[in-house]
């Protein structure tokens, strides 16, 4: 198992800053945006009103369920019971319970990549073995049918999808969805549809949540979303899972053992997130929308570095294999080179399992996505210089 590339490199950042160091953190995937106030009020009344004890059950308060399932009927056309679904710390915790309670040593996990980087090894602690197939940018870093089909295997137990996708911000269309839904359904594995980014999705694209395509992969997908992005509510930890009640359950039984519940303070402000006014959501995403137009073309524009528009989350996933050489042999020395040289931090995309790639994230305001991108020009330039 390897620490969190994401994690580690956003804490080498800060101790840096706190060293004094200049750094421009492009690490983490958080929004710069305050959680907005109304949601901050429902926390702080939550306090004031005494809701500081555990909740009862572990797997969540049953008026943010409710909230959700409501949620989920209203934008997703998914339909579930609120005893169908499971509130936790963080859309991270719920997947890696579905893992614990899903998979067996010698099970294989069929993983899309580029992907999250806690996919795999949350997989492997559970003596799972991850099956990661490599997708082509051409194609959006989508999986194909003929990919899925080629992977599948009598082992395979699960696949993970992720639209928007961390760190590519690619998303499956509807006709995509379809046709890997009707050979899931054949090949009757579970699903796990990973929808944390649904609200950063950009241009005439449109959201699809693969469980409505097909009934078989319904009664076998879980739902995977939070309020970590859409709301800035990072530090809050609420995420969720909603799909068939037996998995959920087990989920369930898994996060009793584990952490017991979410925080009951953050699940009351996340009521007040879903109920709320959701105006500060459609301002986070006009400004990201702007400002992936900036960097993604401002990147596409050096040379010896590829770099498409994401069509959705907050990422941009440039290919600087161009830029390789004796000096900097690969992409974990690249994104070493900027820290160090010129204070910006970014992820390499073999934590991602995407070597030859490395992962910005654009959450972070306009002037300083201009210095950093000056800076990786000025890095850039000097590795070729070299």
């Amino acid at each position: 198992m390897e620490p969190s590339a994401t994690v580690a490199t956003t804490a080498l950042a800060a101790d840096l800053v706190r060293q004094g160091h200049d750094v421009i953190a492009m690490s983490a995937g958080e929004p710069d945006f305050e959680t907005p106030d109304h949601i901050k009020e429902a926390g702080i009344r939550a306090i004031r009103d005494g809701h500081t004890k555990y909740t009862a059950p572990a797997s969540g308060l049953i008026e943010l369920k409710e909230a959700i399932a409501h949620k989920l009927e209203r934008e997703n056309d998914l339909h579930y019971n609120p005893t169908q679904v499971v509130i936790t710390c963080g859309a991270k915790q719920v997947i890696f319970d579905a893992i614990v309670a899903l998979i067996d040593p010698g099970d294989e996990v069929i993983l899309p990549a580029p992907l999250y980087v806690s996919y795999a090894d949350q997989v492997r602690l559970m003596g799972g073995e991850p099956v990661i197939v490599p997708t082509d940018p051409d194609g959006g870093f989508c999986l194909t049918p003929a990919q899925f089909q080629q992977a599948l295997s009598p082992r395979s137990k699960l696949i993970i999808f992720n639209s928007p996708c961390n760190p590519t911000g690619g998303i499956y269309n509807r006709a995509q969805f379809q046709a890997l839904a009707d050979l899931i359904a054949k090949a009757d594995i579970f699903t796990i549809s990973d929808e944390i980014y649904e609200n950063f999705i950009y241009g005439d694209e449109e959201h699809v949540s693969i469980a409505t395509l097909n009934p078989a992969v319904s009664e076998r997908c879980l739902t995977v979303n939070g309020f970590s992005k859409t709301y800035a509510m990072t530090g809050w930890r609420v995420g969720y899972g909603a799909g068939p009640q037996e998995w959920v359950t087990h989920i369930a039984k898994v996060q009793s053992q584990e952490t017991t519940n979410t925080c009951t303070i953050s699940q009351h402000a996340a009521i007040a997130a879903l109920e709320g006014p959701q105006d500060a959501v459609a301002q986070m995403k006009e400004t990201f929308e702007r400002r992936r137009n900036t960097i993604a073309d401002r990147l596409d524009g050096i040379d010896g570095i590829v770099c498409p528009r994401p069509r959705g989350a907050f990422y941009v996933f440039p290919d600087i294999t161009g830029l390789l050489r004796k000096t900097v042999p690969d992409d974990v020395s690249f994104c070493r080179y900027l820290l160090e040289e010129v204070g910006v931090a970014a992820v390499p995309g073999t934590g991602f399992s995407a070597p030859g790639y490395i992962r910005f994230s654009y959450t972070l305001p306009d002037d300083r996505l201009a210095d950093a991108l000056d800076r990786v020009q000025n890095a850039v330039t000097s590795i070729q210089e070299s």
